[in-house]
């Protein structure tokens, strides 16, 4: 019981020094950017093509539709929760089965209300889940979009989530917002021999981003994901060619908000054998942090702590995920989410 006292003494602490950051900046209007990875958010049909079989009601996972059914409820609970004004502009998720899956959530849950549409394709992953883009027409209009494929010559025949492109429209602000949506190989062989992996997955979203800034050289970017590294690992400082410090802000840098979410205000979204970690990141051009048009600070990169989304053992929280190994534990995902508030800077007069 100490130590549980103890862990939400911490958390509400955390959570206070993340709001006296914010109240800091003066802003108006807000474009909210999130990103959440669901846990194996599987329909209960059993899919010749991929690896599903444990997510079915006679697999190893007992997979039930009164459970796939409830998970829906818990996804809306959670995307509910991020702000008390209205919902996330934009939505990055993964680990989503098919296309069916997300459209049945928007279309059976209250987020249907809210006018969400949903960007997505099929990829060659060999568990059969993927990425996709939500967004809301009224505050967000597509003008292009793609999948992009990651190749990796050091083992030709491995599968992996597209990366999403998506360029729009803020529309509240006319300004142009570029979003990659990553789901990044995992680490599954152990952290050390699927590192490559990630590699050449950093380098693809490197080339597209470059790519874009050699076009356009103001170009506001923003990606999220869950990479399946530490913000300390060198995929996402090395491969990416991130920065980590805010003094002097380049315009054309890529700015590694989430290693300053994890060094400097000891945020996490995952917890593995007892240690706390961000696999679930925010990278941001620096343009989209010079003040001008929309915008944001270091600080507006957030982790959605709420209390219904945590457990707790002898070390402090960890999320309420779905399972715990073979045994259904009626929780949300093993990921907290994410977010990032864009604003429009008040002018002084």
């Amino acid at each position: 019981m100490k130590s549980k006292i103890l862990a939400i003494t911490a958390l509400c602490l955390l959570c206070g020094c993340a709001a006296s950051y914010r109240a800091a900046v003066s802003y108006q209007n807000e474009f909210v950017v999130m990103f959440y990875n669901l846990e194996n958010m599987f329909d209960i049909i059993d899919s010749p093509d991929t690896n599903d079989s444990d997510f079915t009601p006679d697999g190893a996972k007992n997979w039930t539709h009164n459970r796939y059914e409830t998970k829906k409820k818990r996804i809306w609970q959670v995307i509910a929760s991020v702000s008390d004004k209205h919902f996330p502009d934009i939505i990055g998720v993964c680990e989503i089965e098919n296309h069916n899956v997300m459209e049945d959530i928007l279309a059976t849950t209250p987020l249907g209300a809210s006018g969400y549409s949903c960007y997505y394709h099929e990829t060659l992953d060999r568990r059969g889940i993927d990425v996709a883009f939500l967004y809301r027409p009224e505050t967000f209009e597509i003008v292009d979009s793609t999948f992009i494929p990651i190749f990796f010559p050091t083992e030709p025949t491995y599968h992996s989530r597209d990366i999403i492109y998506v360029k729009g429209i803020v529309k509240e602000f006319g300004d142009t917002l570029h979003v990659f949506v990553n789901h990044w190989p995992s680490r599954y062989s152990g952290r050390i021999a699927s590192e490559e992996l990630r590699m050449d997955a950093a380098r693809t979203l490197r080339h597209n981003i470059d790519s874009i800034i050699a076009i356009v050289p103001g170009a506001k970017i923003v990606c999220i994901g869950d990479f399946n590294d530490s913000p300390l690992d060198k995929s996402v400082n090395e491969g990416l060619g991130s920065i980590t410090t805010f003094d002097t802000i380049q315009p054309q840098g890529l700015y590694h908000l989430a290693h300053y979410m994890q060094t400097e205000r000891k945020m996490w979204t995952y917890k593995y054998q007892g240690v706390y970690d961000i696999l679930d990141q925010i990278f941001v051009t620096g343009n989209l942090m010079l003040n001008s048009g929309l915008c944001c600070t270091k600080d507006d990169a957030q982790t959605v702590y709420r209390e219904f989304l945590l457990e707790y053992e002898a070390n402090g929280p960890k999320t309420k995920r779905t399972y715990i190994g073979m045994k259904y534990n009626d929780g949300f995902s093993d990921h907290l989410p994410v977010t990032l508030t864009l604003h429009e800077p008040i002018q002084k007069k």
